[in-house]
């Protein structure tokens, strides 16, 4: 199972999650869900904007496995 990792990348490079809203130019509440919302199922083009932002591949943002 795959699971969304924006959150532990956010924290990794210390950018909130306000400033990735802004610089993706995604609603806060998206983010939110991005963060925390284990069964969210983010549309193609929200990943594609969150992964451009952040310099990453889509596939960088997930990660496989259990939670750590």
């Amino acid at each position: 199972m795959y699971r969304l990792r924006v959150k532990e990348i956010l924290a990794e490079r210390k950018i909130s999650m306000s400033k990735l809203s802004r610089g993706a130019d995604l609603p806060m509440s998206t983010i939110v869900r991005l963060c925390n919302d284990e069964n969210y199922n983010p549309t193609f083009l929200t990943l594609k904007k969150v992964a451009d932002y952040l310099g990453t591949t889509i596939d960088d943002l997930y990660v496989s496995g259990d939670k750590q």
